[in-house]
């Protein structure tokens, strides 16, 4: 009597939930970071979804730059925080920390992400899973896309090495020291070590 065929049991793929998508990027999911702890019910989705209070800072510190700069005219721009959605194309959906926005007759507000580009963008650190992109390529993807978008600039804030990316349309992308003035804007600046330093920040990277 032949012997019976047995096949491999086949993997149980979890399906995960819209909400632990961060971005989508040319139709791949960018997961937050920590979403597989979710998945397992180790933690909850607001504690992964959480900034660091050293982004908190850094996110207050540049608000107040750009937000009470007299240099800023209320009449010609908005200014928006706290991750505004941003549809770029079909497939494609980013976050941005702080949104410039000109003030625009094609510029309005509905219940669906902004679909035309701000002229700038800022970004406080990668915090992302790496299932889909390492954090080299999620940047470069992430910029390559806002600029293709039409914003004008891309600056990104990156703590762990203490380094600022800004980049242009039609120009070299610079890294600096995060000791360095970074132009926002009509001249308004920021430097990050001054503020850490002014504000007696203990920080260990």
């Amino acid at each position: 009597m032949p012997e019976l065929m047995t096949y491999p049991k086949q993997r149980r793929v979890t399906k995960v939930p819209d909400y632990l998508v961060k971005e989508v990027i040319e139709g791949k999911p960018v997961y937050y970071k920590g979403y597989k702890s979710v998945l397992r019910k180790e933690k909850t989705l607001e504690e992964i979804m959480g900034i660091s209070s050293l982004q908190s800072i850094i996110l207050w510190y540049l608000s107040r730059i750009v937000l009470g700069s007299k240099n800023i005219d209320d009449r010609k721009y908005f200014v928006f925080t706290g991750e505004s959605g941003l549809h770029i194309e079909r497939n494609s959906n980013f976050s941005g920390d702080i949104l410039v926005y000109e003030r625009t007759k094609n510029l309005f507000f509905d219940n669906h992400y902004f679909n035309i580009p701000p002229i700038i963008n800022i970004e406080i650190d990668i915090d992302i899973d790496n299932s889909n992109f390492s954090d080299f390529e999620y940047v470069q993807y992430k910029t390559k896309s806002l600029l293709n978008f039409g914003v004008k600039k891309v600056i990104w804030i990156l703590s762990k090495t203490r380094q600022i990316l800004v980049a242009e349309v039609n120009s070299a992308w610079i890294l600096y020291d995060w000791s360095e003035n970074i132009e926002v804007l009509n001249n308004i600046t920021f430097n990050i070590a001054q503020f850490i330093e002014e504000e007696g920040i203990e920080y260990i990277g």
